[in-house]
């Protein structure tokens, strides 16, 4: 009896241990109290203007200090989230009544990981909570963050809907999130989601069946309902990240990977949770000049506060499980831009490809087909072409000297790439026995001033009408495309900002594409 007292005991200190070394820190470096939110656990002063940094003595937005007042050692189990002076003050004085302990990153702090000067470094936190960020990340802090959950941290990540910039800086809380995944240093969209730029409201019971799901039918009950106040959605990857997981969905909308709502997945020995509105977290109290509601425990009738605290929980609860990190290597021919028609005589052939993995690739093949003629194929070398991103390749003209009908087909392929679905491209053309040769067409259309140091250029067709205009650089990147909805057969480019070089313009008529070359001094 005496031993068994002595192992109950023993567990109960493990467990109260345990809880102890769970610490959290919510952020507020990056304007979460700017505009009408207040996204803090507590503030003591309000003194604040973000426009778009912080800015001190000018104004009455919410100023965070690093610990609650009064001290959380004083929070009982009856202790009211109005204990503390904050729109999420709720969400912490729950996690303190879970044994956690609390803190936030002022306006002036610094994210770091693995800076032993740093004393809020994320190596000494279990858990990092960012609720509608309104300042991008820099490039240091996206890799710190990364590296933070990679190497066993739990990250919670509120997003808002499209439009919701609040500090003016003309960057909004999905952006600046999806920014966070995909421009990293680390990996593309690591986590294997993305916030869409969307704007909705729904009230959703779209839920699928998990008994045994942490987020939703975890310690703190089952979530049965969600209440989105202009929020926005959730777009999986499982290709990006296996783990990746929707669980609440709008109505109507399959549990795929379209439409989620709230989301979360493993990344190494970490884990991540999304959710696409930061309403539900707001309790209604805090900044007295901004307009907060209850969406903690009063819209969907207080499931807001178990989805979100079962979700804290699952994060703080460390197992031994590693996510395999994956790296998927997938390039895509997006498109194929010339030629629009094929006409006898010269034709340019232009391909634009995309990275739709996760990874960087520096090398492609790339090829072309006329009919049943022999393929021409392209090694591309020294790509640095990352995730995401896109490259035009032109190959050199194809003469047609015969009328009749032709199919081009277009390829292109790396190693790794195992997904051959999306690697080509075909287009059947017709070319007449009286059509406008290529090479007659090019002798109509000019450029001018070429070469030219100002900021006025104008393309002009003597006899056809313009369609598009596209400027590339000498690599293929596209600096501009601009479209002619007038009709007209001479059109001026504003050239603002291009930096001096050599660059190719494309331009587009109904009949054929033809490109020349302009220096821009």
């Amino acid at each position: 009896m005496k031993k068994s007292f002595v192992n109950i005991l023993f567990l109960l200190a493990v467990q109260f241990t345990s809880a102890q070394t769970v610490k959290i820190l919510f952020d507020a470096s990056k304007a979460e109290t700017a505009g009408n939110a207040d996204w803090v656990i507590d503030e003591d002063l309000n003194n604040m203007t973000w426009n778009p940094n912080a800015t001190i003595g000018s104004g009455s937005e919410g100023n965070a200090q690093r610990f609650p007042t009064p001290a959380q050692s004083t929070v009982t189990s009856t202790t009211p989230e109005t204990y503390w002076k904050g729109a999420i003050s709720a969400w912490g004085i729950d996690c303190v009544k879970k044994g956690y302990t609390v803190e936030t990153l002022p306006y002036n702090g610094i994210i770091s990981y693995g800076n032993s000067s740093n004393v809020q470094d994320l190596s000494n936190y279990s858990i990092f909570i960012i609720v509608e960020p309104n300042i991008l990340f820099t490039a240091s802090e996206k890799t710190a963050i990364i590296n933070f959950v990679r190497n066993g941290g739990g990250l919670f990540i509120v997003s808002d809907h499209a439009g919701s910039d609040r500090n003016n800086d003309k960057q909004d809380s999905p952006q600046i999130l999806n920014d966070l995944m995909k421009n990293n240093g680390i990996q593309f969209n690591p986590f294997g989601f993305l916030f869409d730029s969307v704007s909705i409201s729904p009230n959703t019971t779209n839920i699928p069946n998990l008994p045994n799901d942490s987020l939703i039918n975890g310690p703190m009950g089952a979530v049965t309902q969600v209440l989105w106040a202009s929020g926005n959605t959730i777009t999986l990857n499982p290709s990006a990240n296996v783990s990746v997981k929707g669980v609440v969905y709008i109505p109507g909308s399959s549990f795929g990977n379209t439409g989620a709502m709230v989301a979360y997945a493993r990344f190494g020995k970490g884990k991540v949770i999304g959710i696409g509105d930061s309403s539900p977290c707001d309790d209604g109290t805090g900044d007295l000049g901004d307009k907060l509601y209850n969406g903690w425990t009063t819209d969907a009738s207080g499931n807001h506060e178990r989805l979100i605290m079962n979700g804290t929980i699952w994060l703080a609860t460390k197992d031994s499980f590693v996510a395999p990190i994956i790296s998927v290597r997938d390039l895509k021919l997006d498109s194929l831009l010339m030629p629009q028609t094929l006409q006898r005589g010269n034709n340019t052939i232009s391909i634009e490809i995309k990275n739709v993995g996760n990874t960087r690739i520096d090398s492609a093949t790339v090829a072309y087909q006329l009919n049943n003629n022999s393929s021409i194929s392209i090694l591309l070398t020294g790509l640095n072409l990352l995730p995401d991103s896109n490259y035009v390749y032109a190959f050199p003209t194809v003469n047609i000297s015969k009328s009749g009908a032709y199919l081009l087909c277009t390829w292109v392929k790396t190693n790794g790439d195992t997904d051959n679905t999306n690697d080509t491209l075909c287009k059947d053309y017709i070319v007449s026995s009286v059509g406008l040769s290529a090479f007659n067409l090019a002798q109509q259309i000019s450029i001018y001033p070429n070469p030219s140091d100002g900021n006025r250029l104008f393309v002009s067709s003597i006899n056809e009408e313009i369609q598009y205009v596209r400027i590339t650089d000498i690599h293929g990147k596209q600096i501009n495309c601009f479209i002619n909805q007038s009709a007209k057969q001479q059109i001026e480019i504003n050239a603002t900002g291009i930096d001096a070089g050599v660059y190719f313009i494309s331009i587009q008529t109904k009949e054929s594409t033809v490109v020349k070359k302009w220096v821009r001094e």
